[in-house]
């Protein structure tokens, strides 16, 4: 491959020689050969040409020092006419051959006529996208650099398949040039690795405050309408006092705003098992009687013994008021139900009392009572499946009957709680 500079300079003197602009010699007219000027010429065999030693060196140097530019406008700083290096001028040249022949060279020259079809460059080109510089022109050979999209290089040379770069870090060798643009490709810009976002700390979870509960002073006295437990404060979950029989007169000294009543010997009742209207001479000598027991079988032995309760009690209406309502598991209202649900919907709606939704779990409120001595309200616990927790429950609404979510054929029913089986506990919210 032919040096550029070299290559054009000689291009450029054979022009001159034959168009006649310089007069480098005299023609001799039998041999038509041009006679040189000077003895001090040598051959050039590359270019077919005669030249100065002097003259090669300089031109040699200009293009090596043209190569190694990083920029175009400093590679043209050392190009054949820039007067520091060469100057026709200072120098004799001639051409071993007539007008005819060297025109004929120059034309193979213009038209770029070389062994591998290159052309010369020199130029600044641009990756397209990423690339692999190659020792030779193959793939297969070694690879010298990587370059990204963007990169720009000094195209020495190329072919419609190869281009010759040099790199500005002065690594040479070839790359596709299909993947070379002769117009400035954008480097693209990196995407910033993002911090890595602070894991939040975990929150401790805020217990839910209890509402807070006030206390208005009352002077007034009521009667328990039923035989309800007395607590040590306005809740079911403060500890049992007392249990006080229908009838009973409360002096009430203060009202809680959840609904309690405080009386003057310190304990509390719920507001809503009271009443000011004071029983009846009939009523009070009737309270105190137990209600008849019914007559067993040896099929209802195991509740002979149980309180019926009072019919007309308002508590057993309402739970008797759902009987019917379809089961849903999960469901708590009387869209469905299902046996937990169940008993939570009723004290919830009516007492206002929030028991859990779980079998087991209301198994932790209210007292346990015996079975013999069920009273209207009273949870009636089950352990089917024997492992000594409670997965079913119903309510006891008197008369010798439990009303409970009993499953998806039936929904909400009422049974006689002499045909209950495994029955594992009975307790006694109120």
């Amino acid at each position: 491959m032919y040096k550029p500079a070299v290559k054009l300079m000689c291009g450029v003197i054979s022009a001159v020689c034959t168009f006649g602009f310089l007069n480098i010699g005299e023609q001799d007219p039998e041999t038509e050969k041009i006679n040189l000027q000077s003895p001090s010429l040598v051959y050039v065999s590359m270019a077919g040409r005669y030249a100065n030693a002097d003259v090669i060196a300089k031109l040699e140097e200009a293009d090596r020092l043209a190569e190694e530019a990083d920029t175009e406008e400093e590679a043209d700083a050392y190009r054949i006419y820039n007067s520091e290096f060469f100057s026709l001028d200072n120098y004799t040249i001639t051409a071993p051959a007539n007008y005819e022949e060297i025109a004929n060279n120059l034309r193979k020259d213009e038209q770029g006529e070389n062994e591998n079809k290159d052309q010369y460059d020199g130029n600044s080109v641009w990756v397209k996208g990423s690339a692999k510089i190659y020792a030779q022109e193959s793939t297969s050979s070694k690879t010298v650099a990587e370059v990204g999209k963007g990169t720009r290089m000094i195209r020495i040379s190329y072919s419609a398949d190869w281009s010759y770069v040099r790199l500005a870090s002065g690594v040479k060798g070839y790359v596709p040039s299909s993947v070379l643009s002769t117009s400035k490709v954008a480097t693209p810009t990196p995407t910033p690795t993002p911090s890595p976002s602070p894991k939040p700390k975990k929150k401790k979870p805020t217990a839910t405050p209890k509402p807070k509960i006030t206390t208005k002073s009352e002077n007034k006295t009521v009667y328990a309408t039923s035989s309800i437990n007395t607590r040590s404060g306005p809740g079911i979950s403060y500890s049992k006092v007392s249990t006080i029989k229908a009838g009973t007169a409360i002096k009430v000294v203060a009202k809680t705003s959840n609904g309690w009543l405080k009386s003057d010997k310190g304990w509390y009742v719920l507001s809503s098992l009271t009443t000011t209207k004071a029983p009846s001479a009939s009523t009070k000598k009737n309270t105190p009687t137990p209600t008849p027991k019914p007559k067993s079988s040896s099929s209802s032995s195991s509740s002979s013994n149980i309180k019926r309760g009072d019919k007309s009690g308002g508590f057993a209406k309402y739970i008797r008021s759902f009987v019917g309502c379809k089961y849903v598991s999960g469901g708590a209202s009387p869209s469905g139900f299902d046996c937990s649900g169940f008993t939570m919907y009723c004290y919830k709606n009516y007492y206002n009392i929030k028991l859990p939704h779980g079998a087991n779990m209301q198994t932790k409120y209210g007292t346990k009572v015996s079975f013999d001595s069920m009273q209207v309200g009273d949870i009636i616990y089950f352990d089917h499946d024997h492992n000594g927790k409670a997965d079913h429950v119903g309510l006891y609404v008197g008369n010798g009957e439990m009303v409970h979510a009993s499953g998806v054929k039936t929904g909400v029913k009422c049974v006689a709680v002499s045909k209950l089986k495994d029955v594992l506990m009975v307790r006694r919210i109120l």
